[in-house]
């Protein structure tokens, strides 16, 4: 998608399918542009890439039964998958003038060994009673290894043989077990109350030998009240539910103890060994996540109204980090415990029938989420840790809620005070406020970071509608999304291109462009006006035109993440679906039960503030997921399908 936001257009794209130029064939592709990215059929039919992979997964499963009420169950499972990936980047490569060969094998393989135990007696009176313990071994393999010929000495032979250049090759093989006691017991009393226990011991090989074995038990309380008194006609079904517990976890492998890499070059002859720079800790604790659950199952009118209520409180404690350090130290990062992250929410399902007749039904489902996640604490002497960036950084710090995400923006002026504003918080700017320009015209860049919102939604609630009349039924979903924030990294690059609809609403040539007097639509934070510094403490409306290119090259400047933030609020039309049901007599004519046909479309209509992307997307950063920040996204995609299911 970048090179689409960069892509000129004026160029005919029939003219860059031939992709070689003229006697040039495998040698030096064909382009409009050699400065920047590649022609769009070369990379597609040139620079492929493959994979291929094979995967076998499964589970056998032996259960003996040594009296009546006592069994012994034995099970394994095996998850196991060898990939390749094969890379071709052809000669004339903006990032591999040369050619490129490159292989990626990847091999993964789990094994869990589960033995369990269960004493199931069978009780006389209100009681009923079953207990299990068992044990597990969990036990992971992953292999990786990376070989590279990064120059070719012949156009178009992708093989290792054919290197001009000595190959690259980086190997990571790891091992990790968990061996796993646990216990559980349900009790249950005259079908209207229900205690379940559970315990369990997990000892990990990633931990220190003093940390690597941890406890964690679980408790859950139910009682159907509609069973144990008599309630309004009305309440069909009542059952309360609460529930405490906790949850350990281990960390990845090798980052108990220092390790050393072999380098791709030698000295003297022998070879180079570097040691990581993450500075491993031998005193690594297990991960806890403590959790408290209150529920309510409420049901009326014989089913035909139903709410399910949940709220929920979760303490997690002791989480591994990886923190920056000094440089001076020979390391970039560190390994630590830390923090303490609180989280509550509450998620509610509503069911309802509203009409049921003979020949028309209509039923509803709404589910509602909302959830908050606070940082309490994170450890001495760390006042904030990010836990993601790609232009917008996602930071924890102390008091402030998780996916605080903070950026930069535009030095502002106070009008009314003829002061420059510090900001923290953009929650804080006044609408009064004012941009600063220097003399040349262009926007003062603040370097410091400000909050710009939160990349959690407020809310969220999907409503399901069915429909029934006669044969046919209908129905669809709708999905709302309520707050959180979104940097669009498509309307800053495409801003600083030219190649977005918010740079086309004036004459570009001709027309005359101010800072802080000509507005763009659809950019809240260039609906600002704009002021330059006297040099004697005041400020004077600035009047110095630009060029287009120059105005919005400056304002979409893509290292200003105030201007590339929009609301992720959105409403879409997830699903709608038409069907027709066959008459059965008709069905059973040509020896079917049912027949029915369908017609489903997914993605139909999408309402949110921008125009340019599906504000439902993510983006990375080397290898990491970062929420918050859409990078060159690709359009999302409207499908409409057939369905025909025949029963017989």
């Amino acid at each position: 998608m970048c090179v689409w936001v960069w892509f000129g257009r004026q160029i005919d794209m029939n003219s860059l399918e031939d992709d070689w130029q003229a006697g040039q064939e495998n040698i030096q592709q064909f382009n409009y542009n050699y400065n920047w990215h590649d022609n769009p059929y070369f990379t597609m039919f040139e620079n492929t890439n493959a994979f291929d992979k094979g995967r076998l997964f499964g589970n056998l499963n032996a259960t003996y039964e040594i009296t009546p009420e006592l069994s012994l169950m034995a099970r394994y499972g095996l998850d196991t998958y060898d990939e390749l990936r094969t890379s071709r980047r052809a000669f004339s490569t903006q990032r591999f003038p040369q050619g490129q060969y490159r292989e990626d094998n990847i091999y993964f393989n789990e094994r869990n060994t589960d033995v369990l135990l269960t004493y199931a007696p069978k009780l006389d009176g209100a009681l009923s009673l079953s207990v299990s313990a068992g044990g597990n071994q969990m036990t992971q393999e992953r292999r990786y290894r990376r070989t590279a010929a990064n120059q070719l000495a012949i156009p178009g032979i992708y093989s290792f043989n054919n290197a001009a250049i000595p190959l690259t090759n980086n190997q990571f093989n790891s091992e990790r077990r968990i061996n796993s006691l646990y216990a559980t017991a349900n009790i249950g009393l005259n079908s209207f109350l229900y205690l379940d226990l559970a315990g369990r011991s997990d000892q990990s090989s990633t931990l220190p030998a003093a940390n690597n074995s941890y406890f964690y038990p679980a408790a859950s309380l139910s009682a159907v009240l509609s069973e144990m008194v008599d309630l309004p006609k009305a309440i069909s079904f009542a059952k309360l539910r609460a529930g405490w517990g906790q949850v350990g976890n281990d960390t990845d492998p090798y980052r108990l103890l220092g390790y050393f890499q072999f380098d791709a070059e030698t000295y003297g002859g022998q070879l180079l060994g570097t040691e990581d720079n993450l500075l491993a800790n031998n005193n690594l604790k297990p991960e806890r996540l403590n959790t408290l659950e209150l529920g309510a199952d409420v049901r009326f009118l014989n089913g035909r109204l139903g709410l399910d209520l949940t709220w929920y409180k979760n303490i997690a404690k002791d989480q591994i980090l990886q923190v920056p350090v000094s440089q001076t130290s020979g390391y970039g990062a560190r390994f630590i415990n830390a923090g303490e992250i609180e989280s509550n929410g509450i998620e509610l399902l509503l069911n309802a029938n509203p009409v049921r007749t003979e020949k028309f039904r209509w039923d509803v489902a709404l589910n509602f989420t909302s959830a908050r996640s606070t940082v309490n604490e994170l450890v001495d002497g760390i006042e904030s840790y990010q836990i993601s960036s790609n232009y917008l950084q996602a930071l924890a710090r102390p008091g402030e809620r998780m996916g605080d995400v903070y950026g930069t923006g535009f030095v502002l002026v106070d009008p009314a005070t003829n002061e420059q504003v510090i900001v923290d918080d953009v929650n804080d700017i006044k609408d009064s406020y004012v941009h600063l320009y220097d003399g040349n015209g262009f926007p003062v860049r603040d370097p410091n970071l400000r909050k710009l919102g939160n990349y959690n939604p407020d809310f969220q609630l999907g409503m399901n509608n069915s429909f029934k009349v006669g044969n046919f039924d209908f129905g669809f979903l709708l999905d709302w999304r309520q707050g959180g924030v979104v940097l669009s990294r498509t309307l800053l690059i495409g801003g600083t291109s030219g190649l977005i609809g918010e740079t086309a609403e004036y004459d570009r040539e001709n027309g005359t462009f101010i800072g802080g007097q000509t507005r763009v639509s659809g950019v809240s934070e260039l609906d600002r006006g704009g002021v330059v510094a006297n040099g004697d403490g005041t400020y004077s409306p600035n009047t110095t035109e630009l060029s287009a290119r120059d105005f919005y090259w400056s304002h979409f400047n893509r290292g200003n993440e105030a201007v590339g933030t929009y609301d992720a609020s959105f409403l879409k039309l997830r699903e709608a679906r038409l069907g027709y049901s066959v008459p059965r007599t008709v069905a059973q004519r040509i020896g079917a039960e049912r027949i029915r046909f369908s017609v489903i479309g997914r993605n139909l209509l999408l309402f949110t503030e921008n125009p340019h992307f599906d504000p439902e997307v993510f983006s990375y950063n080397g290898g990491t997921i970062v929420p918050g920040v859409e990078d060159m996204a690709t359009p999302s995609s409207r499908s409409i399908g057939f369905n025909l299911n025949v029963t017989f």
